[in-house]
């Protein structure tokens, strides 16, 4: 981990302690706790790999499209699971397949029943 570095006042300069404060939330996201959660990270994992393509090809796809990422943010997505909305739209199509897929959600799937 970075040492931060001190200010005049004797606090860490507002751009380390921002690291800090990111490097702290990243542990604290490092594995998904919950099963669909779990889920959705190893869906993530196996999509990009049926594709055959590289992180970094990926990134460069997103790229082209005008969504700029980085390679420590598709495996922060891939690790997680968690991923927004409009970024998971974007990594779809990059992959060729639906959102759902994406997800790891399959195309039959028993429906609940809301109300009597």
């Amino acid at each position: 981990m970075m040492t931060p570095s001190l200010s005049t006042s004797g606090r860490p300069g507002p751009l380390h302690a921002l690291a800090d404060d990111l490097a702290a939330s990243d542990a604290a996201t490092e594995r998904p706790v919950d099963p669909a959660v779990a889920e959705v990270a190893q869906a993530l994992r196996g999509a990009r790999a049926r594709t055959g393509m590289s992180e970094q090809q990926v990134v460069a796809m997103l790229a082209e499209q005008g969504f700029r990422i980085t390679v420590a943010r598709l495996r922060g997505w891939e690790r997680t699971g968690v991923i927004r909305v409009d970024a998971a739209s974007r990594l779809a199509d990059v992959y060729g397949i639906t959102m759902d897929s994406l997800a790891g959600r399959r195309a039959y799937r028993t429906r609940h029943r809301v109300g009597p």
